[in-house]
């Protein structure tokens, strides 16, 4: 006798030994799209996975930031802050005053070196009106005295040899005598008087050299002081002013900080896997963080590497090296350019 503990499984579940089982209805119908629902949530990460190839194999995305070019304006001297005529978030335009220095050391010589120029300069008026006839007039004069004493020295001798041979008198002699000495006084007073007339001439070149000299030295003083008005380098906008009327700022240390919105451009840090897709006039689609896009254009690519920042890489990943662009808006943008803003920047070699 054979006894089997493992009977076959009935292939009906609703007969049980030739026994019909009625079972109760289900509480709700069996509906084949609840599966097709399961299997479509199940592969969402397959096909975002196939969505990521497929678009690395369209669009390329690169990190970048946006720089808007900032200088800081420094005093040019030393000096104090006399008044500051801009505010901060005030926009200026090149070459608009910003502020004014004062040194004192510089405005004393300024006014010393100006008082000797003015007397000195009258000075020279004074000896040049005094001086009483040029160069080539004594010459003249000298020429017609000389030749004077000439002849009246000749008809002395004339006289003279009358007089030895009783044919002159000697009153006539004393006359002849009387107009050469003249005529030498004469000549003496022309020489003294060209002398004089030398001497004011090399003491009015000697002003005039000194006036030359503290010209030059007033000019440079000027120019000093010209440069402690210091002004607007470009159009911009102020954002930070570092000093206060009344102090003192040393030659160098910062006065205030400048931006220029207007000149902003883009830095993007492009993978070293792309550096054959990026070339110069290539344009891009940046993308801001609020969701704008705008086109922009590859201006240069200096050649330099650097590390990504931190911010820009996930926690699974380290900084690495990438490629820095250049990139200028090529159409208007809506979205404020503050600087360091990231941005995302898509290449289409599709388009290529």
């Amino acid at each position: 006798m054979k006894i089997r503990f493992n009977q076959p499984e009935h292939k009906t579940p609703n007969i049980d030994r030739g026994v019909r089982i009625q079972y109760g209805d289900a509480k709700r119908a069996n509906k084949p799209w609840r599966w097709y629902f399961i299997l479509i949530i199940s592969s969402i990460p397959l096909v975002y996975l196939v969505g990521l190839a497929v678009q690395e194999l369209i669009v390329t995305r690169a990190d970048g930031r946006i720089s808007v070019p900032q200088i800081t304006v420094r005093s040019s001297g030393d000096g104090n802050v006399q008044q500051i005529y801009v505010e901060p978030l005030q926009k200026v335009a090149e070459g608009e005053d910003l502020a004014l220095l004062v040194d004192s050391v510089l405005e004393n010589n300024y006014q010393r070196i100006k008082s000797e120029i003015n007397f000195l300069g009258d000075e020279k008026n004074k000896l040049s009106f005094h001086e009483r006839n040029p160069a080539s007039d004594f010459s003249q004069l000298i020429a017609f005295a000389m030749e004077q004493k000439n002849f009246y020295y000749k008809r002395m001798r004339q006289y003279d040899s009358l007089f030895q041979q009783g044919a002159a008198t000697q009153a006539e002699i004393a006359t002849a005598r009387s107009q050469y000495n003249g005529a030498l006084e004469n000549l003496f007073s022309h020489e003294n008087a060209q002398h004089r007339n030398q001497g004011l001439q090399s003491e009015i070149r000697q002003i005039a050299t000194r006036i030359n000299q503290l010209t030059s030295e007033f000019e440079k003083i000027e120019n000093q002081m010209l440069q402690l008005l210091i002004k607007s380098p470009g159009a911009g906008l102020v954002t930070e002013i570092f000093a206060q009327p009344k102090e003192f700022l040393a030659r160098g240390q910062p006065l205030l900080e400048i931006i220029y919105p207007e000149k902003a451009y883009i830095s993007a840090f492009i993978p070293p896997k792309y550096q054959d897709y990026a070339h110069v006039d290539q344009i891009v689609t940046v993308k801001f963080p609020n969701g704008e896009s705008a086109r922009a254009q590859i201006t240069s690519i200096p050649g330099v590497t650097q590390k990504s920042s931190s911010e820009d890489v996930g926690l699974l990943e380290s900084p690495r090296s990438v490629i820095l662009a250049r990139m200028q808006f090529i159409e208007p943008v809506k979205t404020q350019l503050i600087n360091g803003i990231p941005v995302s920047i898509r290449f289409h070699f599709f388009a290529q």
